[in-house]
């Protein structure tokens, strides 16, 4: 009987015992392990890539400005032609022939002037002794100045006429290459037609119009010193395109302007570029992709996954901080970099970053650290 009360006791503390243990357990519970990288500072290139097309520097739509028929060509269908060059030549009869008259009436203006002139001087002598009336006086002055107002016509007859002479022959007004002729000699063109004869494009240089998103635009004024009061940042507005066929264009373009407009359906807008063509390899029209270099900056590379982003849609990480305790850590994300972000605010050299365990763990837990890769 002693024996059994002596077990019971024995089984009643052991139970105790293990309870105890129990209870502390739960309350003590194990730190969990956590893999974590090391921020380092590096310098980042800072790029973007988006879609563009292939505009003409400068383009001409060759149109006529008299009436007539087309009597010759003057160049070969997709030259180059140079500013000034005869390009087609209208049939210039009528127009000659206004001219000549206008000479004509400018000669013949200039045979009354002769006779009035000299009437006049006479009239002028004669009056001063009263061999002549006052009336006749005023009568030669008056055909004096009648003949001087018909010179001056003539010649702006003259200059109308020559004007639609030179009409008559069209002239490129831009260097570049030019299109294949839409109309052949022997048609008929008119002054007020729409239809061109044809069509000159610069190509040397040449535009490419980005399509950008308005945080683009941020990125770059930023890269450039425009935002804020920094300095323009080393490789800044440097473009780079990739032809549609995967192919990349050897020579880097230049920035001409941003416009200044954001549409507000779809939040983009337009990046002038400007890339010399030597060659002519970039064709208006053409589909391509452009690498918009924002400018080599310092910044922290974390992975993609252990950036998340609470109810406001602001950024965060989790770091392990002292007592290895977790923080939760608000940072400034400025672009991706291959699987990673950039991130430019809230990091500091050496902060320990979770990247695994992020959604088991909260920030005040404690973790430990089983594998810190670089």
């Amino acid at each position: 009987m002693i024996v059994r009360e002596i077990a019971g006791l024995c089984l009643a503390g052991s139970l105790l015992s293990l309870t105890s243990c129990n209870k502390e357990s739960a309350s003590s519970p194990a730190a969990a392990n956590v893999q974590v990288i090391t921020a380092h500072s590096r310098v980042v290139d800072f790029s973007g890539y988006v879609p563009g097309r292939v505009a003409p520097f400068r383009q001409a739509f060759i149109r006529p400005q008299v009436n007539g028929v087309i009597l010759k060509r003057f160049f070969n269908e997709g030259a180059d032609v140079v500013a000034g060059q005869q390009l087609y030549q209208i049939d210039p009869a009528p127009y000659e022939a206004v001219l000549a008259g206008a000479q004509a009436a400018l000669a013949r203006g200039q045979a009354e002037l002769l006779t009035a002139d000299a009437r006049k001087r006479r009239f002028a002598h004669l009056s001063t002794i009263n061999a002549v009336s006052q009336q006749d006086f005023d009568d030669a002055t008056a055909t004096s100045a009648r003949a001087n107002a018909d010179i001056a016509s003539a010649r702006a007859q003259i200059m109308a006429a020559q004007v639609n002479v030179n009409y008559a022959k069209m002239f490129a007004p831009i260097a570049g290459r030019i299109s294949r002729t839409l109309l052949t000699e022997g048609e008929l063109v008119t002054a007020d037609q729409t239809t061109p004869l044809a069509v000159i494009t610069q190509l040397d240089p040449i535009y490419v119009d980005l399509t950008i998103n308005s945080e683009d635009v941020l990125q770059l004024k930023e890269g450039l010193g425009v935002a804020g009061s920094g300095q323009p940042a080393d490789g800044a507005g440097k473009v780079e395109v990739m032809l549609d066929t995967g192919r990349p264009y050897s020579i880097p373009g230049k920035i001409d302007l941003v416009e200044v407009i954001v549409d507000p359906g779809t939040g983009m807008t337009t990046l002038r570029t400007t890339f010399h063509n030597p060659n002519a390899i970039l064709l208006p029209g053409m589909f391509v992709h452009a690498t918009l270099h924002y400018g080599r900056r310092p910044a922290f590379l974390v992975p993609q996954n252990a950036v998340m982003r609470d109810l406001h849609a602001d950024p965060y990480v989790l770091i392990l901080g002292e007592n290895d305790k977790v923080e939760e850590r608000s940072v400034k994300v400025a672009l991706d970099v291959g699987n990673s972000w950039a991130i430019t605010g809230g990091l500091r050299e050496g902060d320990r970053v979770l990247v695994s365990g992020l959604q088991s763990i909260h920030p005040g837990d404690t973790a430990h650290a089983a594998a810190m890769p670089s």
